[in-house]
């Protein structure tokens, strides 16, 4: 039976919209997209979920992470919201051009824990010392 379709943030951050996507993945897809929404909240525990794009988001001072199924490569993705500004130590990212780096996970492989910990910690850091205007633009009122 499926949870019932609720908009809400639960205790914790956590948004029963997010329990309902992952509800609905295939099994594989959902232990590994739980086991990474789990290692987010316990890296971060007052981090913010929704659904945004028809997929879920994590929010700490703005946007930080999302994870999606990656039809293309046919993998789950963990995508960083300014990816771009994160050290890819290990090489995980994928080589696109954009602001948004993903990593892919296989369903059937098991998370480098200590790897995506060092990634989401980078983006937490860049997120908490951000300021809304983080380019110092000044905005002159005419």
């Amino acid at each position: 039976m499926k949870p019932p379709v609720s908009y809400r943030q639960k205790e914790g951050g956590r948004s029963a919209a997010v329990d309902n996507f992952l509800f609905d993945q295939p099994e594989g897809r959902r232990q590994l997209m739980e086991a990474l929404r789990e290692l987010i909240f316990s890296i971060q525990p007052d981090v913010e979920e929704s659904i945004k794009w028809n997929s879920p988001f994590y929010s700490y001072n703005g946007l930080l992470c999302n994870l999606n199924f990656d039809k293309k490569a046919k993998r789950v993705a963990l995508g960083f919201v300014e990816g771009f500004l994160i050290e890819d130590r290990y090489g995980a990212f994928s080589r696109d051009t954009s602001q948004i780096k993903k990593m892919f996970f296989d369903e059937s492989e098991d998370i480098d824990v200590r790897m995506v910990t060092y990634y989401l910690r980078q983006a937490l850091k860049i997120n908490k010392t951000k300021k809304k205007n983080f380019l110092g633009i000044s905005k002159k009122r005419r």
